[in-house]
């Protein structure tokens, strides 16, 4: 855990000051004071992040971390196991949702297998071959992982973002069987909601699928007695690699002081789990659209974040976060291409 403590300790506050000189600028520039809304609330979120009060983002990229579960033992997914795999590739081929959305922005695809049940055999320059382990344990048996897999996971993810620090902004998402199961189980420690709010049907389970995942959730949080656990022992024993990772890439955004955009549920609750390790981390995460999983909600109101866009999505894979990309590059010029009103005058008088 000495790992985990040191990048605690070099995590530093947003810069408040920053993100007041910003409001002061925007509200000087020529328009009605907050007209532009969520806009505004993303540049003053970008000026705290980066300590300057004008900012702009020329590129991001995005990364997918990969990995499978073990307990999809117990019947909680109605895809096969290999299709963490098959999906892997046919992304890093630009053929999957994701690969198709970034090719069309042109937002450079990253690809981390930290834990496919399997490898991929064909040669991508943007795969990282980062495996800790052959998938997960099944949790109903025993824990997902052991300390050292989970620290490693974690450092995956920090270290993916430490090799891509010239970027300017960051966002993550996932391919995983089963990981709905997972994020559903470590929301359900971490908040101690309602099970019947937790969980989702993922994939498209059956009614009979569903309620095997809500009980196998209840009996691993009980079984383990999860509820007020460290939130690293949670992920841990009921977590996934990929999430792990995902928690990772949280801490090293806020590590470089780079904005870091959350997709849907699974990625809300990797971002949950790292402001729970540091809570500082939350001043540099932000919200993007609204899954349709039904936990999304109970995941933002935990990490108390709003989203933008409702795109009635719940494919994960990081597609709801990189359509904000224009949004949030956009957002970041207002304030600093804006001209107040007096320098318009003089301009156009």
């Amino acid at each position: 855990m000495k790992e985990i403590e040191n990048i605690k300790r070099e995590i530093r506050a947003v810069d408040e000051e920053a993100m007041r000189t910003c409001k002061e600028i925007l509200d000087s520039r020529m328009k009605p004071e907050k007209s532009l809304g969520i806009l505004e609330d993303l540049s003053i979120k970008v000026a705290g992040i980066t300590g300057k009060p004008l900012n702009e983002l020329k590129r991001g990229c995005h990364f997918i971390a990969s990995a499978d579960n073990g307990v999809i033992e117990e019947g909680v997914s109605s895809c096969p196991l290999e299709y963490t795999r098959i999906v892997s590739e046919a992304m890093l081929s630009s053929f999957a949702a994701i690969g198709i959305l970034c090719k069309s922005l042109d937002i450079p695809l990253n690809l981390i297998d930290v834990g496919i049940n399997g490898d991929i055999l064909g040669n991508y320059e943007n795969l990282y071959k980062r495996k800790v382990a052959y998938g997960t344990k099944n949790f109903v048996l025993e824990p997902a992982m052991s300390e050292s897999e989970v620290i490693k996971a974690i450092s995956v993810g920090v270290e993916m973002i430490r090799s891509k620090k010239t970027f300017d902004f960051y966002s993550n998402g996932e391919m995983g069987i089963a990981n709905t199961t997972t994020s559903s189980a470590v929301l359900y420690a971490l908040t101690e909601e309602s099970i019947e709010r937790v969980v989702g049907r993922g994939g498209g389970l059956s009614d009979e699928g569903l309620e095997k995942k809500k009980n196998v959730i209840l009996g691993a949080c009980k079984k383990y007695n999860l509820f007020n656990k460290d939130p690293i022992e949670v992920l841990r024993t009921v977590g996934g690699l990929d999430i792990a990772c995902m928690v990772g890439l949280y801490l090293g955004a806020a590590l470089e002081r780079k904005p870091m955009l959350i997709d849907g549920f699974i990625s809300a609750v990797a971002a949950l789990v790292a402001t729970r390790i540091e809570p500082k981390v939350k001043g540099y995460i932000i919200g993007t659209h609204m899954s349709e999983e039904p936990g999304m909600k109970i995941v933002m109101d935990a990490l108390d974040l709003s989203t933008f866009l409702q795109l009635e999505m719940r494919l994960g894979e990081g597609t709801g976060a990189v359509l904000a990309y224009p949004i949030l590059k956009a957002a970041v010029e207002i304030p600093k291409v804006m001209k107040t009103k007096d320098e318009v005058y003089k301009i156009f008088q």
